[in-house]
């Protein structure tokens, strides 16, 4: 299936997915919450405006706004900060203060060689066959994913494919490999914009789900091996061709260099 039309960036996110995301922010925003409760709402906030895009690499996140956006004290926001800097979403810079994370092409394509190696390990150590209900578990994921890409819900378009990822590779059976996978993608998720603004590229993470779903079903493992490969490439490409756009030649970025 095809997408048709232009995706569209909603300012609240519909349907099923992060349902404990949207209710701590209903809870803390009902209550007047502080602390952790407010410290988290602000972090993930800010999270999803990075990851759609609203905030981009070297935007300066500016702690009394917050403070004003959020009606709290910059203790709260300087706990969400702090939470967002271990992710290696934002940076913290000495008399600069906070900001987007901005990412050179170099180290796009480090990590992304890394995540690469680490997701096919975990395909490639994951046991065969797999159960019928993890399978049907995947595909409901995936028809969820389908319908926010087609509803132009961008937001639950990112948190279905987190979803569908992490439960693929929870298969595994390797805690410590799937925890890794979890916080080297989350370094990258300030570039995640730039491939979802092109409705042929989550056309083509939606055929990859599909892809995947079928290879675990007939326990073709060289297929699943590829398809993770492939479906690394799109972020990174368009990432660093947007980067180049606006701060010229870089260099060389093959990470097989």
């Amino acid at each position: 299936m095809t997408v048709h039309r232009a995706l569209r960036k909603k300012p609240t996110p519909r349907g099923a997915a992060a349902p404990a995301k949207r209710l701590l922010r209903k809870a803390a925003a009902k209550r007047g919450a502080r602390g952790p409760a407010i410290a988290e709402l602000i972090a993930t906030r800010l999270e999803e405006d990075i990851v759609l895009g609203r905030r981009h690499p070297r935007e300066r996140l500016i702690e009394q706004d917050l403070c004003q956006q959020f009606n709290t004290h910059r203790a709260d926001v300087r706990l969400a900060f702090f939470e967002l800097e271990k992710k290696g979403i934002i940076q913290r810079i000495p008399n600069r203060g906070a900001m987007v994370r901005d990412l050179s092409p170099q180290e796009v394509m480090q990590i992304y060689a890394v995540r690469e190696e680490l997701e096919v390990m975990a395909v490639r150590i994951l046991p065969f066959p797999v159960a019928r209900a993890d399978i049907d578990k995947l595909d409901e994921i995936q028809r969820k994913y389908s319908a926010a890409i087609d509803s132009g819900d961008l937001l639950d378009v990112f948190y279905g494919n987190l979803h569908f990822h992490r439960t693929l590779y929870e298969l595994c059976g390797n805690t410590c490999l799937i925890d890794t996978i979890e916080q080297l993608a989350q370094k990258v998720y300030g570039i995640r914009s730039y491939a979802n603004a092109y409705p042929d590229a989550l056309d083509r993470a939606r055929r990859d789900h599909v892809a995947m779903i079928a290879a675990l079903r007939t326990s073709n493992r060289d297929e699943l091996i590829a398809l993770t490969r492939r479906h690394l490439e799109p972020s990174p490409e368009a990432y660093i061709r947007a980067y180049q756009r606006r701060f010229g030649d870089v260099g060389p970025t093959s990470s097989k260099s």
